[in-house]
């Protein structure tokens, strides 16, 4: 999967960035043959969403999952979309238990994070995709996005997906927030789907519930969740 640019959620500058994804041609690195058949080393693995810290040698050496499970990674891992040392990334984790509070990475996949605006430049777009799954973290930290986009080749190096955050200043209250998805197509063709995740933090937002509202190949999608117990 080629998302760009991949913010580090443990900097305040690049988590304010991070509302919007840019997606050019993607490829998922989420699908891995020999898991779905059950052969093979995959076929024994847990899938997470976590935070992933990232030292000084832009490698990960531990992670805390939606289940606030601490995890050390032996022997540590990186992929090709950590560029930035000494930072917290949000990630799909692939692993595989060693002994307890240890595990081994099999496969890292880039989560993106998505923080809400009142405005977009531009206007808002919502151009449709297909809402896979939404659910609420475990430990309420995150509101996790599972989308697939319809998307191909093209000669137009400009053209990419866009994803954002954008809340509806009317329908919002101190208690409840209303969130709508942006999504521009860019020019992308719609030959084939792929899979992106993203996340919303819910630690600076102060709302008991919130509504996320996706427009999908097969209508809107509207969503509810208690974010505070």
């Amino acid at each position: 999967m080629t998302i760009t640019p991949p913010y580090p959620i443990g900097r305040r500058q690049h988590l304010a960035a991070s509302w919007m994804m840019l997606l050019s041609l993607i490829i998922s690195s989420c699908t891995i043959d020999s898991y779905e058949k059950g052969e093979g080393d995959y076929s024994l693995m847990t899938a997470e969403m976590v935070e992933a810290h990232v030292g000084s040698d832009k490698r990960v050496d531990y992670v805390d999952t939606d289940v606030d499970e601490h995890l050390l990674i032996q022997p540590t891992a990186t992929a090709n979309w950590i560029t930035t040392a000494d930072t917290t990334y949000r990630a799909l984790l692939y692993y595989k238990k060693t002994e307890v509070g240890q595990a081994k990475a099999v496969s890292i996949g880039y989560v993106g994070v998505l923080m809400p605006h009142d405005s977009i430049k531009g206007g808002m777009k919502t151009d449709p995709l297909y809402a896979e799954s939404l659910w609420l973290s475990k430990n309420r930290s995150y509101l996790n996005l599972r989308l697939r986009l319809m998307t191909g080749t093209t000669d137009d190096k400009e053209a990419m997906h866009t994803i954002g955050l954008v809340r509806d200043t009317l329908a919002s209250t101190d208690k409840h927030m209303c969130l709508q998805l942006y999504h521009d197509q860019g020019g992308r063709p719609e030959y084939y789907s792929s899979t992106a995740f993203a996340s919303i933090p819910l630690t600076q937002i102060t709302a008991d519930t919130i509504t996320l509202v996706v427009n999908t190949y097969s209508g809107v999608v509207t969503r509810t969740f208690v974010t505070r117990k």
